[in-house]
């Protein structure tokens, strides 16, 4: 699997930094270091991969995550 950083990523819950690897044969995503920008600078959310709660926001973020690995590969 290929690693990929975003220090600065634009989705539609807000902007996120996120690490993690990403399969370009079957498009597979795995995150595994997650933080939001909010009010006070960037707040570690790693819980959110652990808690269904938060399973819409994940989508959301490899949603906008997948365009941009896609370049990455091409």
């Amino acid at each position: 699997m290929t690693p990929f950083v975003f220090a600065r990523l634009e989705t539609d819950i807000g902007t996120v930094k996120v690490e993690g690897r990403f399969d370009p044969i079957d498009g597979h995503i795995e995150v595994d270091e997650l933080a939001h920008l909010d009010g006070d600078g960037w707040a570690d959310v790693n819980h959110w991969l652990a808690e269904q709660a938060y399973e819409h926001k994940i989508a959301v973020i490899i949603a906008a995550i997948r365009p941009a690995v896609m370049s990455l590969n091409s």
